[in-house]
């Protein structure tokens, strides 16, 4: 007699994989044991974010991964396969406030983190069920948690081992800085809003005598201004090699340097360098050796360094400074332009460049 297997259903009844993924972890076949003699295989996945429903891309990604966590079990591995939700960051923040009609600023501190944990519980139980209904071959009986007081120990550990390791160094460099918000902002976080603003062509005297004109959207910080370039290839400003020009209403000198970074074709094609307007400025002040005057502070209101235009905030001092330039006659015209600058896609509003002392 020969045999001949056969399919008895017809269809698949995706009613029953639930039954079947309850089953499996019943039987804990996705237990991690380290102490199961095979050799190990360690997936270091990356937490989903709780800040709302788990996104298909991210689901997509661990379908991927648990492809690979499955194919080393049947070729023998102990696999650990962990399953984690990262539980901190401003986009929580963000999706609590909106939820709930509050400003993480405004209200008592320990009522906002307790409005997020509740807010997290939530999401992070979507998202485990999400998982699970997928039939993810993680090792659910072990979720780690980035909040938890477990997972902060040993980042703190790790850190200070890196510490000890010489691994980890503490140095004042340029942030991206927020004063809305009142925190730093990741590169990855930024938004480049396009805005109307204004070029402003801004007359600079010479120590020997004559004048060259800057153009610059940021004339609240000719305080803080440390050099004037152009390009080295543009004609028009040969002549400006090795002089030293007057910040205008400051009667700072600052050098005149010829540099590739200037761009001939943006506004007269002298610019100055200021700490600190843009990434440009950044970059030319650590490779030209410049020393860097902090002239905002972190609540995005100009410091002791912008002299009577201290306190105010920074599009209030661009105005004024804009005014008395005029006054005083180095106010040589204005134009309307449309640019992108970086921004906080929390609160939309333009980051501040601001030095902090951080962890690299």
């Amino acid at each position: 007699m020969q045999f001949k297997p056969k399919i008895q259903e017809k269809r698949w009844n995706p009613a029953w994989e639930k039954e079947i993924f309850e089953w499996w972890a019943s039987q804990g076949l996705y237990r991690f044991n380290p102490d199961s003699g095979k050799p190990i295989y360690s997936i270091d996945t990356p937490p989903p974010y709780a800040s709302g429903r788990w996104h298909v891309g991210g689901a997509t990604h661990y379908a991927q991964i648990d492809m690979i966590a499955r194919y080393k079990r049947m070729r023998g591995y102990e696999v650990l396969f962990a399953f984690g939700i990262d539980r901190n960051g401003l986009p929580v923040e963000i999706e609590v406030e909106k939820k709930h009609g509050v400003s993480a600023r405004e209200i008592p501190r320990e009522r906002f983190l307790e409005l997020c944990r509740e807010f997290l519980d939530e999401v992070e139980a979507g998202i485990i069920a999400t998982a699970k209904r997928m039939g993810m071959s993680c090792d659910f009986e072990h979720i780690y948690r980035t909040d938890s007081p477990e997972y902060r120990a040993l980042t703190q550990a790790t850190f200070i081992e890196l510490w000890r390791r010489g691994l980890v160094y503490s140095d004042d460099r340029p942030t991206n800085w927020c004063p809305v918000c009142g925190t730093t902002i990741a590169d990855a976080e930024l938004e480049y809003l396009e805005v109307e603003t204004y070029l402003n062509y801004i007359r600079f005297p010479l120590k020997d005598g004559g004048s060259v004109t800057i153009a610059t959207t940021r004339p609240e910080l000719l305080c803080s201004c440390a050099a004037v370039i152009f390009h080295p290839e543009d004609e028009r400003y040969q002549n400006l090699r090795d002089k030293t020009a007057v910040v205008p209403l400051y009667e700072k000198e600052v050098p005149i340097i010829p540099h590739p970074s200037a761009k001939p074709e943006f506004g007269t094609g002298v610019a100055m360098i200021c700490s600190y307007g843009d990434y440009t400025d950044i970059r030319l002040f650590r490779e030209l050796g410049l020393k860097p005057v902090i002239v905002i502070d972190a609540e995005g209101r100009m410091n002791e360094y912008a002299g009577p235009y201290r306190g105010l905030k920074v599009e209030e001092a661009r105005e004024r400074i804009v005014s008395d330039l005029e006054k005083a006659g180095y106010l040589v015209k204005r134009e309307k332009i449309k640019h992108k600058i970086p921004s906080c896609w929390r609160s939309k509003n333009p980051v501040e460049f601001i030095s902090m002392r951080e962890y690299y």
